[in-house]
């Protein structure tokens, strides 16, 4: 692992369990086993430090929710496919979770920065846009569609890493169909 990477993986490791502003550079430096002047090098400020974080689990998340997926797979397989793929990345990557929960938001992240976040989105805002288009899902703003389903992805994520459920395999696939419940659409009238 070069040092620029170092100094990115400590940074968040300290981050999350200390928070932003409980991380000096002179820890992550120690910690990452480089000279603070080499931190600067690579990055301007600490800010720099916490927008790659950012982008790089932005992107990552990004790859793997489009994983396992098959082109002959129904909608609603493919939706929830993306969601088994966020809950599995989540749960095998907690720093990343955790970073995007706690610190990466407002005021440390800038909405200029989660712009910057949108091409790595851009297949799964098509997916939600088709699926409204087609009928498949409610006719609603994706973005509110995608928070929707991160909220609860986020929430049985919680419960797994705090050990409040054991979040087996049929909780898990119960979650994902509430969630697909709340957004699929539907014209039934018979409950309006």
């Amino acid at each position: 692992m070069d040092k620029k990477q170092r100094i990115i993986l400590t940074m968040l490791e300290l981050v999350v369990k200390q928070g932003y502003h409980a991380t000096p550079m002179s820890q992550v430096a120690k910690e990452a086993n480089v000279a603070v002047g080499t931190i600067y090098h690579y990055f301007e400020t600490k800010e720099k430090i916490i927008e790659a974080i950012f982008l790089m689990v932005y992107k990552d998340l990004s790859v793997v929710l489009l994983t396992n997926m098959k082109p002959d797979d129904t909608y609603k397989k493919k939706f929830t496919t993306k969601l088994h793929n966020m809950y599995n990345y989540f749960t095998s990557n907690p720093l990343a979770f955790y970073f995007i929960e706690y610190v990466g938001v407002p005021p440390i992240i800038t909405p200029e920065m989660v712009k910057k976040t949108v091409p790595f989105y851009k297949k799964i805002t098509d997916f939600f846009l088709e699926g409204i288009t087609e009928k498949r899902v409610k006719n609603m703003d994706e973005t509110l569609i995608m928070k929707l389903c991160y909220g609860l992805i986020s929430s049985v994520v919680k419960l797994k890493i705090k050990e409040e459920l054991p979040m087996d395999q049929k909780q898990i696939d119960q979650s994902i169909e509430a969630c697909w419940d709340a957004i699929k659409y539907s014209d039934n009238k018979l409950f309006a």
